[in-house]
């Protein structure tokens, strides 16, 4: 794996385990719940966006697969009744389905691939591959810590609660 992808790897990988642990107690009307008077985000929606961002970045390192969530949780798509979705059990299940082939794909990815123009322009200065995915990675981020923060205010065990619980499980 290439020294200028480590970091941002484990970064994902551990985005990876968090929201597997975050969607895996869900119930549908919780992953539905949107705040802001029913306008903003809910779990199924940044859940199909996440999985939409992860196929755009196999796309941009090469990767021919179609992506299934582009249509409804694509760059310009917004939230929409969660009645437009699928079950959280499927975001979860496509979630964890994906997540090794993806930390492969980002394992495997070379210098040269790193360092070539990242296809569309980023907010950030580095506009190379690795600045494109160093900026993924943080929005992924970003919208893991909107899904915790809509677990809570429904009364579900915080993130952080859960990671500690399945590190002590481990140990």
């Amino acid at each position: 794996m290439s020294d200028m992808i480590k970091t941002v790897v484990d970064q994902f990988k551990f985005n990876s385990m968090i929201l597997s642990l975050a969607t895996g107690d869900l119930k549908n009307d919780a992953a539905g719940h949107r705040l802001r008077n029913g306008e903003g985000s809910s779990i199924s929606y940044l859940m199909g966006h996440l999985l939409s961002s992860r196929y755009g970045m196999l796309k941009m390192l090469g990767a021919d697969d179609e992506n299934p969530f582009a249509e409804q949780f694509g760059r310009d798509a917004g939230p929409r009744d969660v009645s437009e979705y699928s079950d959280i059990a499927e975001f979860k299940s496509a979630w964890d389905e994906l997540s090794p082939r993806f930390h492969t794909t980002l394992q495997e990815a070379t210098d040269d691939q790193l360092l070539a123009p990242a296809p569309d322009g980023f907010p950030i200065e580095d506009q190379t591959m690795r600045g494109a995915i160093n900026f993924l990675c943080w929005h992924e981020s970003y919208h893991v810590g909107q899904i915790g923060m809509l677990r809570t205010e429904q009364g579900y065990p915080s993130t952080e609660h859960q990671v500690h619980a399945a590190m002590a499980a481990k140990s």
